[in-house]
């Protein structure tokens, strides 16, 4: 007989009957697994954006386009947050919809880069107590993108040179 549990409805269960479940067909005990050198899994909240560290967001903007690291170096050197009109000044663009695409991006990145069997960790948030709407009710004009205070340090200790940063580098000779 063969029994298959989804990921999903694994995830279903109870805590409880999750680890009994691990333990019986590991034949370990769950402190045992703890100790095994695997780090706890982050978590995660639906509308609360991720918390980065530096390591992790050197590995999140490598080889990021060019575009997307100057609207994540603006959102750092604003606490993490930036305006629609700024973001799209940024690269010269007009259309919302470009926005859409950068968050989707650095979202896929985000999701590779750290456990979510769920899919529901966001690095950027949209602060909708914040949006404008063109006269009519029926066009967004302006709103802010927001990211969590530690990933904003850390980007801003990546992107451009935070304290940290410059700490790591190391000094150039003198002749």
């Amino acid at each position: 007989m063969n029994i298959v549990i989804e990921q999903a409805d694994f995830r279903r269960l109870s805590p409880q009957v999750q680890q009994e479940i691990l333990e019986q067909l590991t034949g370990r005990k769950a402190t045992d697994a703890a100790r095994s050198g695997r780090g706890a899994r982050t978590q995660l909240h639906w509308r609360k954006p991720v918390d980065l560290t530096p390591a992790q967001t050197l590995k999140l903007i490598h080889g990021l386009g060019d575009n997307h690291r100057r609207r994540l170096e603006l959102m750092a050197k604003n606490g993490g947050r930036a305006t629609v009109k700024r973001l799209l000044d940024v690269t010269g663009d007009s259309d919302l919809r470009v926005l859409a695409h950068f968050q989707s991006v650095v979202t896929r990145r985000l999701r590779r880069l750290i456990e979510d069997p769920e899919k529901k960790a966001e690095l950027i948030k949209w602060d909708f107590d914040s949006t404008k709407w063109d006269r009519d009710g029926k066009t967004i004009v302006d709103g802010v993108y927001y990211c969590s205070a530690a990933t904003a340090s850390a980007l801003q200790d990546v992107l451009t040179g935070g304290d940290s940063a410059k700490a790591k580098r190391p000094r150039a000779r003198r002749a």
